[in-house]
């Protein structure tokens, strides 16, 4: 059986920890190929949680594909060299031609991949692989593999972002590798690149260090629709800058954090901004190098917006199911189990503090009579009206629960009994009134102070409750 994956927050944080890993020491690959691939697979093995990863390139014929290199993280081992042939994986290369990331959780299963079943996923115990295509030229030029050992899993969409941006990681390195081998001089290296980074979705721009803009991307300009006279060489950090600070929640200080990372050439950071049309921002910032020295600065944003949206969401989710524990369904109170960690939490509170606090229980009078003679539709009408009461006239200080049937539960902190008498005999007096369509019905009130009665939470309650059956047996409808 597969293990549970983990919860957004927490598959991002391996995942920008990974990527801010191979980033720091990035520079060291620009003039070398096979170091970048062995270092973009060891980090999609870290960031995915994966047993394997793979980067693997057609040949010029693109009849077959070649492992440029394996990482398996067991037994911490690269190779290259295994070749497999369009004629033997026709789906499986059709797959990689539609340009599309292949996440196949159920790689046996899966149409696109099922085909290595036999030959190679059953051997290895592969169970789900994540391709995303790399691109070069414009076109797919092969892809970064990940390969799962186990059972089924799951690739999420923020993982598959993941593996697209390793995957042009490696456009980048060819695309290096190209210029290297051809000698070219800067201006045609920062084509080559911008080629790379438009097969991303993350928006670039590279400046000199006078902060005039040398190169972008498209993205760039759909992220922030900068005009083309901001683009050249004569749209300055300045102008540029201010009209795109223009448009985020906080101009004054995007201005103030460019300009702070602009002033220390080797900085690299990542910051998220908040647009004013509802977008967040992802910005990374790091240094262009050539021969040990920096010549400029690219700075890339990526749209986050539906990620944090996705994580917001779930957050919330998860306040609400935790709210649903801790809540009685039919009243919307607390229910016992919280009332018990609430009162314990009051006692150690008054042991710190040295401040009495009170225990009240409310009991419904005749609440058997009024189910008997109305149903029990209007018994739940009844327990129902009896908590709002509750929750209307209590203070924000004061906790109100449901303890069980008709037995409801007040906790009053640094509130000594004789303060508390006053305000729950006004409490009974507001319950007793006349409601439209709702039998008219009182309660019983037992109070019990801390320390006073007690200074452990069962005794407490059983003070509280002995004072209820008092007021029981002294008439109903009163406090004792």
């Amino acid at each position: 059986m597969a293990s549970p994956p983990l919860s957004l927050p927490s598959r991002v944080q391996r995942q920008q920890a990974a990527l801010l890993a191979i980033g720091a020491g990035w520079r060291h690959y620009e003039s070398d190929l096979d170091g970048a691939l062995r270092a973009i697979t060891e980090t999609a093995v870290a960031a995915m949680d994966v047993d394997r990863a793979s980067v693997w390139l057609f040949d010029e014929a693109r009849t077959k594909i070649v492992c440029e290199d394996l990482f398996e993280r067991t037994p911490g081992r690269h190779s290259r060299g295994i070749e497999l042939e369009a004629t033997q994986y026709p789906r499986y290369f059709e797959a990689v031609g539609s340009e599309e990331v292949i996440a196949a959780s159920d790689a046996h299963g899966d149409r696109r991949t099922s085909e290595f079943s036999q030959g190679y996923l059953t051997p290895l115990g592969i169970g789900a692989m994540l391709d995303a295509p790399i691109r070069s030229g414009g076109r797919v030029v092969g892809v970064l593999c990940h390969e799962h050992v186990g059972a089924e899993r799951e690739f999420f969409i923020d993982e598959q972002n993941t593996a697209n941006y390793l995957a042009s990681l490696v456009s980048l390195s060819l695309e290096l590798r190209r210029r290297l081998q051809s000698e070219q001089q800067l201006a045609e290296s920062l084509s080559l690149l911008r080629a790379a980074f438009d097969a991303t979705g993350e928006g670039i721009l590279a400046v000199d260090r006078s902060g005039h803009a040398i190169a972008h991307n498209q993205r760039f300009v759909e992220i922030w629709e900068v005009p083309k006279e901001l683009l050249g060489p004569a749209g300055d950090g300045g102008a540029r800058l201010v009209y795109l600070a223009e448009q985020t929640l906080h101009p004054d200080a995007f201005v103030a954090r460019a300009r702070e990372v602009f002033a220390d050439p080797e900085e690299e950071t990542t910051d998220l901004i908040e647009l004013r049309d509802g977008r967040s921002i992802e910005r990374t910032s790091r240094p262009q190098w050539l021969a040990g020295e920096v010549i400029g600065r690219v700075w890339s944003y990526r749209d986050v917006t539906h990620s944090r949206r996705v994580e917001a969401a779930l957050r919330a989710s998860e306040e609400r199911l935790r709210e649903l524990a801790i809540r009685d369904a039919l009243t919307g109170l607390y229910n016992r189990r919280h009332l018990h960690e609430r009162i314990s939490e009051e006692i150690a509170r008054a042991a710190r503090s040295g401040r009495a606090f009170t225990l009240a229980m409310l009991d419904i009078d005749h609440f058997k009579r009024v189910n008997d003679e109305h149903g029990h539709q209007t018994g739940d009408d009844v327990l129902r009206a009896l908590a709002e009461d509750l929750s209307a006239r209590v203070r924000k200080t004061d906790c109100a629960g449901r303890w069980g049937g008709e037995e409801f539960l007040l906790i009053l902190p640094e509130t000594p009994r004789s303060a508390a008498l006053k305000l729950l005999d006004e409490l009974r007096e507001h319950v007793g009134r006349a409601r439209d369509g709702l039998p008219r019905f009182t309660v019983s009130v037992g109070v019990a102070e801390h320390p006073a009665d007690a200074t452990e939470l069962l005794p407490l309650v059983a003070s509280a409750d002995t004072r209820l059956y008092e007021a029981k047996r002294a008439g109903r409808n009163c406090v004792r």
